[in-house]
C-alpha cells in the first residue's frame, strides 16, 4: 500500500525512509534519512551515530518514533542550509496522517543537497618553509592522514575541505625570484573538496578541486576531481606557468593520490626558464596547507583530528 493521505501507514513505510528498505535493514541505494546521517557509502554519510531505529513487523508507530525521524530530517536540511517544507512532530495520541511532504523533502536532502554545508568549521593550518638555494626544482610531499577511510569521508561529505597556497619572499633583488614571487601569488589558493558535485559551502560554491583569487589562467584545474576521484596513482589536479617575461615556462603543478586513509598531495616547482647568463631562486619559499573542518552546529564531530607531516622541500 503506497504512503498516502487516506491510506494506513504501515511499519514498511516508515522503514523505507528511515533506511531505505521495507525489514529496516540499511539499503544505501534508496533515499533514506539513515544513508546520510549515518554511516552511507561514497559521497553519501555523515557519520553520525543517532541514526533513525527501523520499527519492527506489524507494530505501531509511534509519535516518539515520527519525531525522532523528523527531526532527524530537520537536521541534516539544518547542516545543508537546504530548503525543505517544515513538518510539525506529531503529539502523544494525536491521530497521524500521512506528511505530503515527507518524501519529497528526503528526495531533495538525498540528491545533490547532501554535500552542501550551511557552514564550515575551524582552519587549522601549517606552513612548510625553506630558505635553500634551488636553480631547477623544488618539490614537497605533504601527507593527511585520518584515523580511517570512513572517518575521512565523513570529514569531505560533511563539508570538511583542504586549502593550499604558496609565496617567496626576500633573498635576492632579481626578475628571477620577482617572477617566483609573482608565480605563486597568481596561483592563490586551491581547494580540495568532496568530489566533483558542485556544492555550497559557507556562501562558496564549489566543485571538485577550485582556485580561489590569485590571477591569470591555470593551464589545469580538475575541478572534476575531488577527493571521491582520487586513485592511489598520483593526478595532477592544478597547473599555472609563469607571466612574467623571460620566465614563462617557469611551472607549478599540484598533484595528488589517496591510499587507504592517506590522502597525499605534492607540490612541483619547475624552473625551466633560462634567460642569457642564468640565475637561481632563493629567500624564503612556503606552502601554506589548510585543513578546513566541516562545522558541528548541527552535527557531531566524526571525523576526528586530521594528521599532517612535516616534511622538507626537496630542491636541485
Amino acid at each position: 500500500m503506497a504512503y498516502s493521505v487516506g491510506n494506513t501507514i504501515i511499519d514498511d513505510d516508515y522503514n523505507i525512509f528511515a533506511t531505505g528498505n521495507a525489514s529496516g535493514t540499511p539499503n544505501n541505494g534508496v533515499r533514506n534519512i539513515n544513508t546520510i546521517w549515518g554511516s552511507g557509502s561514497a559521497t553519501y554519510g555523515y557519520g553520525q551515530t543517532t541514526t533513525v531505529p527501523a520499527v519492527s513487523a506489524g507494530s505501531t508507530i509511534t509519535a516518539t518514533q515520527w519525531a525522532t525521524l523528523l527531526t532527524r530530517m530537520t537536521s541534516i536540511a539544518n547542516h545543508q542550509g537546504t530548503s525543505i517544507t517544515a513538518i510539525s512532530n506529531p503529539s502523544a495520541g494525536a491521530t497521524i496522517s500521512a506528511y505530503t511532504a515527507l518524501d519529497s523533502n528526503i528526495t531533495t536532502l538525498f540528491g545533490t543537497s547532501r554535500l552542501r554545508a550551511a557552514g564550515s568549521g575551524a582552519d587549522s593550518s601549517d606552513t612548510n618553509s625553506t630558505t635553500a638555494t634551488w636553480a631547477a626544482t623544488a618539490s614537497l610531499v605533504k601527507t593527511f592522514t585520518w584515523s580511517s577511510v570512513d572517518t575521512m569521508r565523513y570529514f569531505f561529505n560533511s563539508g570538511g575541505m583542504l586549502r593550499f597556497s604558496w609565496s617567496r619572499s626576500g633573498g635576492t633583488s632579481s626578475p628571477q625570484n620577482t617572477s617566483w614571487t609573482n608565480l605563486l601569488s597568481a596561483a592563490g589558493t586551491i581547494t580540495l573538496t568532496s568530489d566533483a558535485t558542485s556544492k555550497v559551502i559557507a556562501g562558496v560554491t564549489y566543485t571538485g578541486t577550485n582556485k580561489i583569487g590569485g590571477s591569470g589562467s591555470p593551464s589545469t584545474l580538475r575541478t572534476d576531481i575531488g577527493e571521491q576521484q582520487l586513485s592511489t596513482s598520483n593526478q595532477t589536479l592544478f597547473a599555472q606557468t609563469g607571466s612574467t617575461y623571460l620566465y614563462t615556462s617557469n611551472t607549478i603543478n599540484m598533484l595528488a593520490n589517496t591510499n587507504s586513509n592517506v590522502l597525499t598531495v605534492t607540490t612541483n616547482l619547475a624552473d625551466a626558464a633560462s634567460p642569457a647568463g642564468g640565475d637561481v631562486v632563493n629567500g624564503t619559499l612556503s606552502q601554506v596547507s589548510t585543513v578546513r573542518y566541516p562545522s558541528t552546529t548541527y552535527i557531531a564531530n566524526t571525523w576526528g583530528t586530521v594528521t599532517r607531516n612535516a616534511p622538507s622541500w626537496t630542491t636541485s
